[in-house]
């Protein structure tokens, strides 16, 4: 488990930060808004629930019920250490949408559209008790979206 403090910091702008700096993966792509997430947006939806599993197609796997997180799931997600640097960003700046956090969702949102195009050709499969999810018979639909996501981040070289 890493634990990460947030005392002391506004938990929607804890959440705005690490969704701004969260990549879309898999079938995400098909919810996934280029946007950046405000302040009053997050409050919003703080008002609702605490937990988080992905968020308009951004993967976030993040509880923030109490003063401290288990970044586990969203570092597994967004990449070593991910949610402990933003954290030190929005500590350090101030700022929710820092051009560390927004290279850093770009960067990773690139990344995953290579990984999810790959994934295309794949069929769902079943052994065992293991059933392996293929994005083969979403292609049509999917493509698109991954295209477009890339496309918006202005990097087409994948």
């Amino acid at each position: 488990m890493s634990q990460i403090s947030i005392q002391g910091l506004d938990k929607a702008d804890v959440l705005a930060a690490l969704y701004n700096a969260s990549k879309p993966q898999g079938m995400g792509f098909l919810q996934y808004d280029p946007k950046p997430m405000t302040k009053q947006e997050a409050e919003q939806l703080l008002q609702r629930t605490k937990y988080f599993d992905y968020l308009k197609g951004r993967v976030m796997k993040v509880s923030l019920e109490g003063n401290e997180f288990d970044g586990w799931l969203y570092d597994r997600d967004n990449g070593n250490d991910a949610a402990n640097k933003v954290i030190t960003l929005l500590r350090q700046s101030g700022n929710t949408n820092h051009d560390e956090i927004k290279n850093t969702h770009a960067k990773a949102t690139v990344e995953s559209a290579k990984n999810a195009k790959q994934q295309l050709g794949s069929e769902t499969t079943l052994e065992g008790n293991v059933m392996t999810l293929g994005l083969g018979e979403v292609r049509e639909v999917l493509e698109p979206m991954i295209d477009k996501a890339v496309a918006d981040k202005g990097a087409h070289s994948y």
